[in-house]
């Protein structure tokens, strides 16, 4: 009997040509017992006469029979043994097929490296995780640097640079799958972060999501084939991965969540992911849920707020690189973030106490170096022994933010008028 497979993002499209019978298999899921389940749904006849969906056990020759029995009963044109018998080999022997082989060659020059959206937050390619405790602005950072992935280096740079001194090595096609906010919340956010000059204007394709991902993944799958995402924000872990009644720990909730991921098959996808606080035995923070998250998660970042806040108008933060696969784990990297009602502000800010004196030195080595004249980053670089260009990039930010340096003219910085004798 022939059968014709095209794979779903959840399952098979598979059709008989000689009883001109379709049936579109979802949701298929291998069980730990062993047990492999899905969705069914049959277009029937040249009619096209569609059954509705229905929940179908692969393992169980009971199941199988009962449904024979059904469609004998509803449909005795055809003959259901033997179409049933072969749809079921045929999803037990698809589950089991991987991908095809490939032969992978070294190189000794010119090696390919990791990439990064923004260095060393966003790691292209894999699952990137920023989780701490409630109302420490995880989705307010995450949101910036989705603005400024989605606007890329040439308007983020623009003029001059953002406060934040973050900014993307490439532009990206963004887009939210949110699970914890709504759409008018999320406007809000945006809304003050362009007003508080943290990101530059730019559209956001959102899509508000109730169920797991595991359970709406054709959904979503559309929703990021159409705007062509390869860069998703994803608010928050909890929600999105969902639960299992029969899985305490929460580790099949967590391999079916990158599982899904992977299932999307969009070439280079990144996803950035907002996880929250946990503590293990020792009082370690860690994310929440499945140690999973954290094992197949390939860069992760914990976010610390000061311990006491000057006030309700501002707070001050470090993003901790707690866990990299690709690369060394990177200094703690400081923002203090002023609000207001209309505007958020990111601004880079020293984030550990040796980095703030070393910032009060390197403030003055530059503005001494400025007296000069204006100069570029990279002639600011020279003066700043091993202090990367990003880093550079990062202290002028602050120091723009506070009047202490202007932009002269593109990629050229000085001092005020009312500085120049500092």
């Amino acid at each position: 009997m022939q059968i014709i497979s095209e794979k779903t993002l959840t399952g098979y499209d598979l059709t008989f040509p000689d009883e001109n019978i379709k049936v579109s298999v979802g949701h298929l899921h291998v069980h730990s017992d062993g047990k492999l389940t899905g969705s069914l749904q049959f277009t029937l006849g040249k009619s096209g006469k569609v059954e509705p969906q229905f929940t179908f056990n692969f393992a169980s020759d009971r199941t199988r029979s009962s449904l024979i029995k059904t469609f004998n009963e509803k449909y005795p044109e055809w003959q259901w043994l033997p179409i049933i018998d072969n749809l079921v080999a045929k999803v037990q022997e698809l589950s089991k097929r991987g991908a095809d082989d490939i032969i992978i060659q070294p190189v000794t020059t010119d090696i390919p490296k990791p990439g990064y959206f923004i260095k060393p937050l966003i790691l292209k390619g894999v699952t990137n995780i920023i989780y701490g405790d409630k109302g420490v602005n995880k989705t307010t950072l995450c949101l910036m640097m989705l603005g400024l992935c989605a606007i890329g280096p040439d308007v983020a740079d623009g003029d001059g640079i953002n406060p934040s001194g973050l900014i993307p090595r490439e532009k990206a096609n963004v887009a939210m799958l949110d699970w914890e906010n709504n759409p008018d919340n999320t406007r809000y956010t945006i809304s003050r972060l362009v007003n508080g000059g943290s990101i530059p204007y730019f559209e956001l394709p959102y899509r508000k999501c109730n169920l797991p991902l595991a359970d709406d993944m054709e959904n979503i799958g559309k929703f990021l084939y159409k705007h062509n995402a390869n860069l998703v924000l994803i608010d928050s872990l909890g929600k999105a991965a969902g639960s299992d009644s029969h899985d305490s720990s929460g580790k099949n909730a967590a391999l079916r969540f990158f599982e899904c991921i992977d299932r999307f098959n969009i070439p280079g996808l990144t996803t950035l992911v907002i996880g929250q606080n946990s503590k293990d035995d020792t009082g370690r923070k860690t994310i929440f849920g499945s140690t999973f998250y954290t094992y197949y998660s390939r860069n992760i970042f914990r976010i610390q707020p000061q311990r006491q806040q000057p006030d309700e108008s501002e707070m001050r933060i470090a993003l901790i690189h707690e866990e990299a696969n690709f690369s060394g784990k990177s200094s703690p990297i400081g923002f203090r973030i002023d609000y207001t009602e209309d505007s958020i502000t990111v601004n880079a800010e020293a984030a550990t106490v040796s980095q703030i004196y070393e910032g009060a030195s390197q403030t003055k080595k530059i503005l001494d170096y400025l007296k000069g004249g204006a100069k570029t980053l990279k002639e600011i670089q020279e003066v700043l022994d091993g202090v990367s260009y990003d880093n550079v990039r990062s202290l002028i930010s602050k120091l723009k933010s506070r009047g202490l340096v202007i932009q002269v003219s593109r990629g050229s910085y000085g001092l005020p008028s009312d500085q120049a004798k500092f």
